[in-house]
């Protein structure tokens, strides 16, 4: 019986659920107008939220990938030796 990683399985819990989160975040039409009208306010502290939602939107696509990446080499590395 082969043993299970749970380390990976974590890492990969946290990959979907990063890839899940920046879909949404992506496609709500709720932030999509929160986005357009901090675009269109001439405030600073507007500006520093729609910063921030661009932020927190590619560190959960690079999380994603980069965690998906590493569990394919880990996969591939377990399977040549």
């Amino acid at each position: 019986m082969k043993k299970v990683n749970l380390k990976l399985i974590k890492v990969f819990g946290l990959s979907v659920l990063s890839f899940t989160s920046y879909l949404v975040l992506n496609n709500s039409n709720k932030v999509n107008s929160i986005l357009f009208k901090l675009q269109e306010s001439d405030s600073s502290r507007g500006f520093g939220i729609y910063i921030s939602i661009y932020l927190v939107k590619w560190f959960l696509l690079i999380f994603g990938m980069v965690s998906l990446i590493l569990i394919i080499s880990k996969l591939f590395i377990e399977k040549e030796d």
